[in-house]
């Protein structure tokens, strides 16, 4: 029995820490899409580096793995 509860403590805290690498993650690509901006992109392509990180994060897949498949390294 305790052990069943130490793996449903263990499940908790990844559950937590996934969320705030998710949180911390956004934030990083916020600054990352400022940056962007001061380098002078269209709003179109903003909207679309949105879209894109939004997704990727929606899939589980890490962002910098990401922008090599769309391009942008």
């Amino acid at each position: 029995m305790s052990e069943s509860v130490n793996i449903d403590m263990i499940l908790r805290d990844i559950q937590l820490m996934r969320k705030k690498l998710d949180e911390i993650e956004e934030e990083l690509l916020k600054l990352k899409i400022r940056e962007l901006e001061e380098e002078e992109v269209t709003n179109e392509e903003l909207e679309e580096l949105e879209r894109l990180s939004k997704e990727a994060r929606e899939n589980g897949i890490p962002w910098e793995e990401a922008k090599k498949v769309v391009g942008f390294l």
